[in-house]
């Protein structure tokens, strides 16, 4: 959903400046980019672990030896988000609130 909501985000955007509607009356509905960036960063971080899932529920062969060193896989690659990664909590509260009702408006329309 995330994806999927960064993809159409520039759409969204456009829609939003050029809409008469008084619900896109309020221009603070607009994401910037550092909260784009974060979003994309959060999505880079769930990436590791839907990966890791996929690979661990497998039907057809075992799974059992892929466990360490799919963890081994997360740790390092997690390791390496935590010093690139410099927003803060209160940025991604907000960001979550924006984007919460930027949809209630979108479902509206």
């Amino acid at each position: 959903m995330l994806y999927d909501f960064l993809y159409i985000y520039e759409a969204i955007k456009v829609v939003i400046n050029s809409s008469k509607s008084k619900a896109f009356k309020n221009k603070s509905l607009i994401l910037t980019d550092i909260e784009i960036a974060y979003l994309n960063n959060i999505l880079n971080i769930l990436s590791i672990f839907i990966k890791a899932t996929i690979k661990l529920q497998a039907e057809n062969y075992p799974t059992i030896y892929y466990i360490i060193p799919e963890v081994y896989k997360i740790y390092n690659k997690l390791k390496g988000f935590k010093n690139s990664l410099k927003v803060s909590i209160k940025l991604f509260i907000l960001t979550l609130y924006r984007i919460k009702s930027l949809s209630k408006l979108l479902i509206k329309e």
